[in-house]
């Protein structure tokens, strides 16, 4: 499964044409309940406060040989993002840039990651800003998928799917892709995972795609997950674990060069 990349990485906001997009469904059960969950977690204000992240720790990727090394994970706004993995061979670095998105190997050398994830929210290992997003655009539609049952646990299983100009998206592919489930541990009130889709590195290819979140911690008051779990089409991919999360710490363009 490495040949499709790692998702995780290669999410952002590049198209935000808001105004001119086509109308969104917004059911007001599932508008309430992100609300609820916002509020449970921090806020909405003081998670839109936070215009950048630092996170280091340590990951996990299992490939066909596992790997495993210290992790520095960069965010800054919905569209700049940066994983830096240091493991046996070298540093690798996976990097959005609005809609530029790239692998950088240890060689020295870059590689294209897939441009059909440059449509989404760029931070997958940072739910809270995902949920804001669909909640303060009413270009997204929201819609609530009722309690349903994943790993013997039942959640509440919200849909968000954000909508293009026609003439951007006439047939309605980039909104497709931007689809995603966000499930809702109706006990915290936490994200505990969000499931979309996975787009191969070359040609056409489209895999079922799934973050998990657990271990959450408090930060300046924002509940943020700790462990990132990634699967790709049901195959555990990576782990992420965290152990020191810092915000707003005057990120700049060009530490996601």
């Amino acid at each position: 499964m490495r040949v499709i990349g790692t998702y995780l990485l290669i999410l952002g906001l590049a198209l935000t044409d808001i105004a001119a997009a086509q109308p969104s469904a917004r059911d007001p059960q599932a508008v309430t309940i992100v609300s609820q969950v916002l509020a449970a977690t921090g806020g909405p204000t003081a998670i839109a406060a936070i215009t950048d992240f630092t996170a280091k720790g340590t990951v996990t990727y299992y490939w066909a040989e596992s790997a495993q090394g210290a992790v520095t994970i960069r965010g800054r706004g919905l569209h700049q993002f940066r994983l830096d993995a240091s493991l046996a061979d070298g540093q690798h670095s996976w990097l959005i840039n609005g809609s530029t998105t790239f692998k950088k190997n240890p060689n020295g050398s870059t590689s294209p990651l897939p441009s059909q994830n440059t449509v989404n929210v760029a931070s997958a290992t940072f739910p809270l800003l995902r949920l804001l997003s669909a909640f303060q655009d009413t270009a997204t539609s929201i819609s609530d998928g009722g309690v349903v049952t994943r790993d013997g646990q039942q959640v509440r299983d919200i849909i968000v799917q954000k909508n293009f100009p026609l003439g951007r998206d006439p047939g309605g592919a980039l909104s497709k892709i931007t689809k995603a489930h966000i499930f809702i541990d109706t006990t915290t009130m936490t994200v505990e995972s969000i499931e979309d889709s996975a787009y191969a590195i070359n040609g056409p290819g489209e895999y079922s795609h799934e973050m998990q979140f657990s271990g959450y911690e408090a930060i300046n008051g924002v509940l943020v997950p700790l462990t990132i779990t990634e699967f790709i089409a049901g195959q555990k991919i990576m782990m992420v674990q965290l152990n020191q999360v810092t915000f707003n710490t005057g990120l700049s363009d060009a530490d996601f060069e």
